[in-house]
Protein backbone atom coordinates (compact mmCIF):
# COMPACT_ATOMS: atom_id res chain seq x y z
CA UNK A 1 0.00 0.00 0.00
CA UNK A 2 1.43 3.03 -1.03
CA UNK A 3 1.48 5.88 1.72
CA UNK A 4 2.07 9.82 1.06
CA UNK A 5 1.51 12.60 4.06
CA UNK A 6 0.70 16.07 2.36
CA UNK A 7 0.93 19.29 4.67
CA UNK A 8 -0.60 22.78 4.51
CA UNK A 9 2.11 24.93 6.73
CA UNK A 10 0.59 27.82 7.94
CA UNK A 11 1.81 30.38 10.54
CA UNK A 12 1.44 28.70 14.09
CA UNK A 13 -0.64 25.33 12.29
CA UNK A 14 -0.20 22.74 10.17
CA UNK A 15 -2.39 20.68 8.33
CA UNK A 16 -2.09 17.35 6.80
CA UNK A 17 -3.44 14.18 5.42
CA UNK A 18 -2.36 11.06 5.30
CA UNK A 19 -3.16 9.17 1.80
CA UNK A 20 -2.94 5.65 1.14
CA UNK A 21 -3.04 4.28 -2.11
CA UNK A 22 -4.06 8.30 -3.19
CA UNK A 23 -7.24 8.45 -1.00
CA UNK A 24 -7.22 10.82 2.23
CA UNK A 25 -7.88 8.58 5.22
CA UNK A 26 -6.72 10.50 8.27
CA UNK A 27 -6.30 14.09 9.03
CA UNK A 28 -4.00 15.85 11.61
CA UNK A 29 -4.01 19.56 12.89
CA UNK A 30 -0.43 19.93 14.43
CA UNK A 31 -0.39 23.32 16.56
CA UNK A 32 2.03 22.08 19.54
CA UNK A 33 -0.44 22.42 21.97
CA UNK A 34 -0.91 18.55 22.71
CA UNK A 35 1.96 16.08 22.95
CA UNK A 36 1.39 13.20 21.37
CA UNK A 37 1.07 9.92 22.11
CA UNK A 38 4.83 7.90 22.81
CA UNK A 39 6.42 11.39 23.64
CA UNK A 40 8.98 11.27 26.53
CA UNK A 41 8.74 14.16 29.29
CA UNK A 42 10.27 14.74 32.18
CA UNK A 43 7.68 16.07 34.46
CA UNK A 44 7.15 17.24 38.59
CA UNK A 45 4.43 15.61 40.46
CA UNK A 46 1.68 17.95 41.05
CA UNK A 47 -0.20 16.28 43.60
CA UNK A 48 -0.96 12.67 44.53
CA UNK A 49 -5.04 11.56 44.37
CA UNK A 50 -5.57 8.71 46.64
CA UNK A 51 -9.30 8.11 45.57
CA UNK A 52 -8.62 7.86 42.08
CA UNK A 53 -4.97 5.91 43.01
CA UNK A 54 -2.95 8.09 41.12
CA UNK A 55 -0.37 11.07 40.85
CA UNK A 56 -0.87 14.46 38.94
CA UNK A 57 2.18 15.40 36.90
CA UNK A 58 3.05 18.37 35.42
CA UNK A 59 4.36 18.30 31.80
CA UNK A 60 3.94 21.35 30.24
CA UNK A 61 0.56 21.00 29.02
CA UNK A 62 -2.89 23.21 30.23
CA UNK A 63 -3.64 20.56 32.34
CA UNK A 64 -1.38 18.32 34.11
CA UNK A 65 -1.53 14.37 32.91
CA UNK A 66 -3.02 11.60 35.10
CA UNK A 67 -0.33 8.73 36.05
CA UNK A 68 -1.72 5.38 37.52
CA UNK A 69 -0.11 4.16 40.16
CA UNK A 70 0.34 0.32 40.00
CA UNK A 71 2.26 -1.96 42.33
CA UNK A 72 5.99 -0.59 42.35
CA UNK A 73 8.76 -2.47 43.34
CA UNK A 74 10.57 -1.62 46.70
CA UNK A 75 13.21 0.45 44.57
CA UNK A 76 10.77 2.42 43.35
CA UNK A 77 10.96 6.41 43.92
CA UNK A 78 8.07 7.59 45.73
CA UNK A 79 5.97 9.82 43.68
CA UNK A 80 5.31 12.51 46.37
CA UNK A 81 4.11 15.98 45.55
CA UNK A 82 7.04 18.01 43.60
CA UNK A 83 8.78 14.55 42.67
CA UNK A 84 10.66 14.69 39.18
CA UNK A 85 9.32 11.58 37.35
CA UNK A 86 10.24 10.62 33.83
CA UNK A 87 6.68 9.64 31.93
CA UNK A 88 5.45 8.26 28.40
CA UNK A 89 2.34 9.85 27.15
CA UNK A 90 -0.18 7.13 26.05
CA UNK A 91 -3.33 9.14 25.65
CA UNK A 92 -3.42 12.49 24.02
CA UNK A 93 -5.00 15.19 25.91
CA UNK A 94 -8.41 15.79 24.59
CA UNK A 95 -12.71 16.98 26.12
CA UNK A 96 -10.71 18.73 28.37
CA UNK A 97 -8.93 16.56 30.26
CA UNK A 98 -5.11 15.96 30.66
CA UNK A 99 -3.02 13.45 29.13
CA UNK A 100 -2.55 10.23 30.42
CA UNK A 101 0.83 9.21 31.19
CA UNK A 102 3.15 5.72 31.62
CA UNK A 103 6.26 4.96 33.29
CA UNK A 104 6.81 2.25 30.95
CA UNK A 105 8.68 4.08 28.34
CA UNK A 106 9.49 2.11 25.94
CA UNK A 107 12.89 2.57 25.00
CA UNK A 108 14.76 1.16 21.92
CA UNK A 109 17.75 0.04 23.68
CA UNK A 110 20.19 0.54 26.70
CA UNK A 111 22.06 3.13 25.01
CA UNK A 112 19.08 5.34 24.01
CA UNK A 113 17.94 4.67 27.71
CA UNK A 114 21.48 6.12 29.05
CA UNK A 115 21.25 8.98 26.59
CA UNK A 116 17.84 10.22 27.95
CA UNK A 117 18.65 9.73 31.67
CA UNK A 118 22.03 11.94 31.32
CA UNK A 119 19.79 14.48 29.39
CA UNK A 120 16.88 14.27 31.86
CA UNK A 121 19.68 14.89 35.01
CA UNK A 122 20.55 18.58 33.71
CA UNK A 123 16.98 19.63 32.76
CA UNK A 124 13.95 21.30 35.36
CA UNK A 125 10.47 19.88 34.71
CA UNK A 126 8.63 19.96 32.90
CA UNK A 127 10.55 19.31 29.56
CA UNK A 128 10.04 17.21 26.60
CA UNK A 129 12.80 14.81 26.45
CA UNK A 130 11.74 12.89 23.18
CA UNK A 131 11.05 13.56 20.13
CA UNK A 132 12.90 16.83 19.48
CA UNK A 133 10.98 19.80 19.62
CA UNK A 134 9.29 20.54 15.54
CA UNK A 135 5.82 20.19 14.40
CA UNK A 136 7.01 17.70 11.91
CA UNK A 137 9.01 15.46 14.96
CA UNK A 138 5.31 15.49 16.64
CA UNK A 139 3.78 14.55 13.45
CA UNK A 140 5.51 11.41 12.73
CA UNK A 141 4.42 10.33 15.98
CA UNK A 142 0.76 10.61 15.22
CA UNK A 143 1.26 8.63 12.00
CA UNK A 144 -0.03 4.69 11.16
CA UNK A 145 3.52 4.44 9.79
CA UNK A 146 5.99 6.10 7.94
CA UNK A 147 5.35 7.91 4.53
CA UNK A 148 6.92 6.87 1.52
CA UNK A 149 6.48 10.40 0.05
CA UNK A 150 5.93 13.74 2.07
CA UNK A 151 4.67 16.84 0.31
CA UNK A 152 4.52 20.55 1.53
CA UNK A 153 3.44 23.52 0.18
CA UNK A 154 6.04 25.85 1.90
CA UNK A 155 9.49 25.25 1.00
CA UNK A 156 11.12 26.69 4.16
CA UNK A 157 10.14 23.49 6.21
CA UNK A 158 11.93 20.73 4.13
CA UNK A 159 14.82 20.66 6.08
CA UNK A 160 12.76 19.62 9.42
CA UNK A 161 10.77 17.26 7.42
CA UNK A 162 14.03 15.55 6.31
CA UNK A 163 14.87 14.96 9.98
CA UNK A 164 11.89 13.72 10.90
CA UNK A 165 11.46 11.46 8.02
CA UNK A 166 14.76 10.26 6.80
CA UNK A 167 13.77 7.17 4.84
CA UNK A 168 11.06 8.86 2.90
CA UNK A 169 11.07 11.15 -0.30
CA UNK A 170 10.52 14.72 0.63
CA UNK A 171 9.25 17.24 -1.42
CA UNK A 172 8.09 20.77 -2.53
CA UNK A 173 4.81 21.34 -4.15
CA UNK A 174 2.21 23.49 -4.39
CA UNK A 175 -1.33 22.59 -2.82
CA UNK A 176 -2.80 23.43 -6.38
CA UNK A 177 -0.52 20.63 -7.92
CA UNK A 178 -1.79 18.11 -5.30
CA UNK A 179 -4.22 15.04 -5.14
CA UNK A 180 -6.57 16.23 -2.92
CA UNK A 181 -7.88 19.32 -2.23
CA UNK A 182 -7.06 19.62 1.40
CA UNK A 183 -9.54 22.99 2.53
CA UNK A 184 -12.41 20.79 1.54
CA UNK A 185 -11.15 17.45 2.78
CA UNK A 186 -10.95 19.55 6.59
CA UNK A 187 -14.53 21.30 5.75
CA UNK A 188 -16.12 17.93 5.18
CA UNK A 189 -14.74 16.28 7.89
CA UNK A 190 -15.91 18.62 10.13
CA UNK A 191 -19.31 19.23 9.34
CA UNK A 192 -22.04 17.63 11.57
CA UNK A 193 -24.25 16.19 8.29
CA UNK A 194 -23.10 14.48 4.98
CA UNK A 195 -25.10 14.20 2.06
CA UNK A 196 -24.31 10.33 0.72
CA UNK A 197 -24.45 9.63 -2.81
CA UNK A 198 -27.52 8.37 -3.81
CA UNK A 199 -29.55 9.95 -1.17
CA UNK A 200 -30.16 9.77 2.55
CA UNK A 201 -28.01 11.47 5.04
CA UNK A 202 -25.65 10.51 8.34
CA UNK A 203 -25.41 13.10 10.99
CA UNK A 204 -22.46 12.96 13.87
CA UNK A 205 -23.26 14.29 17.55
CA UNK A 206 -20.12 13.79 18.94
CA UNK A 207 -20.85 13.65 23.35
CA UNK A 208 -19.12 12.91 26.21
CA UNK A 209 -20.43 9.39 27.10
CA UNK A 210 -20.58 8.74 23.32
CA UNK A 211 -20.57 9.28 19.73
CA UNK A 212 -23.61 9.27 18.11
CA UNK A 213 -24.69 9.12 14.43
CA UNK A 214 -28.13 8.77 12.72
CA UNK A 215 -28.53 7.58 9.11
CA UNK A 216 -31.20 9.24 7.59
CA UNK A 217 -32.79 8.09 4.24
CA UNK A 218 -34.10 11.04 3.23
CA UNK A 219 -37.34 10.72 0.63
CA UNK A 220 -36.16 7.81 -2.06
CA UNK A 221 -38.16 8.54 -5.33
CA UNK A 222 -38.72 4.99 -6.36
CA UNK A 223 -39.18 1.39 -5.11
CA UNK A 224 -40.19 0.01 -1.68
CA UNK A 225 -39.30 1.76 1.22
CA UNK A 226 -37.49 -1.24 2.65
CA UNK A 227 -34.71 -1.55 -0.34
CA UNK A 228 -34.03 1.75 -0.69
CA UNK A 229 -33.22 1.93 3.50
CA UNK A 230 -31.34 -1.18 2.55
CA UNK A 231 -29.10 0.77 0.25
CA UNK A 232 -28.45 3.62 2.30
CA UNK A 233 -27.75 2.07 5.21
CA UNK A 234 -25.51 -0.38 3.05
CA UNK A 235 -24.00 2.87 1.74
CA UNK A 236 -23.65 4.63 4.89
CA UNK A 237 -21.70 1.89 6.35
CA UNK A 238 -18.69 2.51 4.42
CA UNK A 239 -18.95 6.86 4.45
CA UNK A 240 -19.29 6.31 8.61
CA UNK A 241 -16.27 4.06 8.60
CA UNK A 242 -13.71 6.77 6.29
CA UNK A 243 -15.13 8.95 8.64
CA UNK A 244 -14.15 7.39 11.77
CA UNK A 245 -10.67 7.28 10.48
CA UNK A 246 -10.72 10.71 8.91
CA UNK A 247 -12.30 12.63 11.88
CA UNK A 248 -9.90 10.91 14.52
CA UNK A 249 -12.93 9.68 16.57
CA UNK A 250 -13.28 7.03 19.15
CA UNK A 251 -14.42 5.86 22.44
CA UNK A 252 -18.35 4.48 21.97
CA UNK A 253 -19.98 4.69 19.25
CA UNK A 254 -23.90 4.39 18.58
CA UNK A 255 -25.35 3.94 14.98
CA UNK A 256 -28.80 4.63 14.27
CA UNK A 257 -29.18 3.07 11.17
CA UNK A 258 -32.78 3.72 9.23
CA UNK A 259 -35.88 1.74 8.97
CA UNK A 260 -33.80 -2.00 9.73
CA UNK A 261 -36.75 -4.52 10.13
CA UNK A 262 -35.67 -8.11 10.41
CA UNK A 263 -32.81 -9.90 11.12
CA UNK A 264 -31.37 -10.14 7.92
CA UNK A 265 -31.17 -6.88 6.79
CA UNK A 266 -29.75 -5.91 10.27
CA UNK A 267 -26.81 -9.01 9.84
CA UNK A 268 -26.40 -7.88 6.57
CA UNK A 269 -25.16 -4.08 7.54
CA UNK A 270 -23.34 -5.63 10.57
CA UNK A 271 -21.33 -7.58 8.16
CA UNK A 272 -20.74 -4.37 5.57
CA UNK A 273 -19.93 -1.90 8.86
CA UNK A 274 -16.87 -5.00 9.93
CA UNK A 275 -15.79 -5.32 6.30
CA UNK A 276 -15.48 -1.44 6.37
CA UNK A 277 -13.67 -1.42 9.49
CA UNK A 278 -11.50 -3.71 9.03
CA UNK A 279 -8.50 -1.96 7.54
CA UNK A 280 -8.65 0.64 10.44
CA UNK A 281 -5.43 0.56 12.22
CA UNK A 282 -7.26 1.49 15.35
CA UNK A 283 -8.95 -1.88 15.18
CA UNK A 284 -12.32 -1.08 16.16
CA UNK A 285 -14.76 -3.73 17.18
CA UNK A 286 -18.29 -4.46 15.95
CA UNK A 287 -20.16 -5.11 19.39
CA UNK A 288 -23.50 -5.40 18.15
CA UNK A 289 -27.39 -4.88 18.61
CA UNK A 290 -28.42 -3.29 21.46
CA UNK A 291 -32.32 -4.06 22.43
CA UNK A 292 -33.39 -0.12 20.69
CA UNK A 293 -32.43 -0.83 17.06
CA UNK A 294 -28.86 0.84 17.23
CA UNK A 295 -25.26 -0.93 16.44
CA UNK A 296 -22.89 -0.30 18.69
CA UNK A 297 -19.12 -0.09 17.52
CA UNK A 298 -15.72 0.68 19.94
CA UNK A 299 -12.73 1.95 18.35
CA UNK A 300 -9.97 3.07 21.08
CA UNK A 301 -9.23 7.09 21.80
CA UNK A 302 -5.05 7.52 21.25
CA UNK A 303 -4.85 10.94 19.91
CA UNK A 304 -7.30 14.06 19.84
CA UNK A 305 -10.04 14.21 17.66
CA UNK A 306 -10.05 16.53 15.00
CA UNK A 307 -13.21 18.34 16.28
CA UNK A 308 -11.42 18.90 19.63
CA UNK A 309 -8.97 21.27 17.71
CA UNK A 310 -11.16 22.79 15.09
CA UNK A 311 -14.78 23.24 16.95
CA UNK A 312 -16.51 24.36 19.66
CA UNK A 313 -17.18 22.30 22.45
CA UNK A 314 -20.92 22.00 21.14
CA UNK A 315 -19.33 20.90 18.15
CA UNK A 316 -21.41 22.56 16.02
CA UNK A 317 -19.27 25.75 14.52
CA UNK A 318 -15.54 26.30 14.23
CA UNK A 319 -13.82 27.48 17.56
CA UNK A 320 -12.46 31.35 17.58
CA UNK A 321 -8.57 29.58 17.54
CA UNK A 322 -9.42 27.71 14.66
CA UNK A 323 -10.93 30.63 12.81
CA UNK A 324 -7.41 32.42 13.96
CA UNK A 325 -5.08 30.10 12.32
CA UNK A 326 -7.90 30.56 9.99
CA UNK A 327 -7.58 34.28 9.09
CA UNK A 328 -3.36 33.90 9.90
CA UNK A 329 -3.35 30.77 7.15
CA UNK A 330 -5.05 33.29 4.49
CA UNK A 331 -3.15 36.47 4.99
CA UNK A 332 0.40 34.67 4.67
CA UNK A 333 -1.39 33.15 1.50
CA UNK A 334 -1.89 36.92 0.39
CA UNK A 335 1.61 37.98 1.81
CA UNK A 336 3.48 35.67 -0.59
CA UNK A 337 1.64 36.85 -3.69
CA UNK A 338 1.99 40.39 -2.60
CA UNK A 339 5.67 40.28 -0.21
CA UNK A 340 6.21 44.05 -0.28
CA UNK A 341 2.56 44.97 1.29
CA UNK A 342 1.87 45.65 5.23
CA UNK A 343 -1.06 43.95 6.65
CA UNK A 344 -3.94 44.69 8.35
CA UNK A 345 -6.61 42.28 9.84
CA UNK A 346 -9.91 43.55 10.59
CA UNK A 347 -11.88 40.75 12.88
CA UNK A 348 -14.36 39.88 15.54
CA UNK A 349 -13.93 39.91 19.21
CA UNK A 350 -13.28 36.38 19.55
CA UNK A 351 -10.75 36.23 16.66
CA UNK A 352 -8.67 39.69 18.34
CA UNK A 353 -9.14 37.49 21.76
CA UNK A 354 -7.61 34.14 20.20
CA UNK A 355 -4.67 36.12 18.34
CA UNK A 356 -3.77 37.35 21.74
CA UNK A 357 -3.67 34.14 23.69
CA UNK A 358 -4.18 30.25 22.17
CA UNK A 359 -3.02 31.74 18.52
CA UNK A 360 -0.41 34.43 19.25
CA UNK A 361 2.84 32.20 18.55
CA UNK A 362 1.29 31.85 15.24
CA UNK A 363 1.00 35.65 15.15
CA UNK A 364 4.55 36.24 16.11
CA UNK A 365 5.84 33.21 13.35
CA UNK A 366 4.08 35.21 11.18
CA UNK A 367 5.22 38.55 11.33
CA UNK A 368 8.54 36.83 11.58
CA UNK A 369 8.12 35.78 7.78
CA UNK A 370 7.05 39.12 6.94
CA UNK A 371 9.46 41.03 8.91
CA UNK A 372 7.13 43.20 9.99
CA UNK A 373 3.90 43.60 12.32
CA UNK A 374 0.67 43.05 11.56
CA UNK A 375 -2.15 45.16 12.62
CA UNK A 376 -5.26 44.06 14.28
CA UNK A 377 -8.44 45.58 14.44
CA UNK A 378 -11.18 44.56 16.19
CA UNK A 379 -14.92 44.87 14.73
CA UNK A 380 -17.38 44.44 17.30
CA UNK A 381 -19.79 44.05 14.41
CA UNK A 382 -18.20 41.62 12.58
CA UNK A 383 -19.39 38.11 12.54
CA UNK A 384 -18.19 35.60 14.90
CA UNK A 385 -16.58 33.90 11.95
CA UNK A 386 -15.47 36.65 9.71
CA UNK A 387 -12.40 38.29 9.27
CA UNK A 388 -11.21 41.05 6.72
CA UNK A 389 -7.71 41.17 5.05
CA UNK A 390 -6.37 44.71 3.93
CA UNK A 391 -3.38 45.82 2.59
CA UNK A 392 -1.80 49.28 3.50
Amino acid sequence: MASELLIGVGPGEWRAAWLEDGVAVELYVERGDTCPVGSLHLGRVVRRVAGLDATLVDIGEERPGFLPLRPRGADAPRLDEGARVMVRVSREAQRGKGARLSTQLSLRGEADAVDIAERAAGLDPPAQLDPAPGFAAALALRLPGVPERVLADDAAVLRELRDAFPAGEIAHRAAADWPIDLDTLFESALAPTLALPGGGAIHFEDCRAALLIDVDTGTPDSGSAGRAALAVNLAAATVIARQLRLRQLGGGIVIDFAALDGRGPRERVRQAVATAIAGDPAVPLVLGWTRLGHLEIVRPRRGRPLGDAMLEPSGMRKSATALAFDALRALYREARARPAANWRLVVSPGIAAALRGSAAKGLRALEARLGRSVMIDVAPGHDADAFDIVAR
